[in-house]
């Protein structure tokens, strides 16, 4: 069984092309060998409420690989990127991908 990987994005840097950018994630998880589960949309007030349940979904589902478009998608929130990218590594054991690699 091929391991879940899950996105997440902030919908004010999307600027309207989430759709476009789900897709290259999948493509991106499929090329790793990975199974793409689902993607995590932040609002644009990004209260932190979809990470909360992103990182709450990691733990339940035993995942541990997410991705991003860019690291960009951390910033902007009351936490700093690099906190919110160490408390998914602690918190789910969780790696994070982007597509910019």
């Amino acid at each position: 069984m091929e391991a879940l990987i899950y996105g997440y994005v902030r919908d004010d840097l999307a600027d309207g092309d989430g759709d476009e950018l789900e897709d290259a994630m999948c493509v991106l998880a499929a090329s790793e060998g990975l199974c793409f589960a689902a993607t995590f949309h932040e609002s644009t007030q990004g209260d932190g409420a979809a990470f909360a349940e992103l990182t709450a979904e990691l733990k339940r589902a035993e995942a541990h690989h997410v991705v991003v478009p860019s690291l960009e998608h951390f910033a902007g929130q009351t936490i700093p990127r690099e906190l919110l990218i160490a408390k998914l590594a602690e918190e789910a054991e969780a790696q994070v991908w982007t597509m910019e690699c």
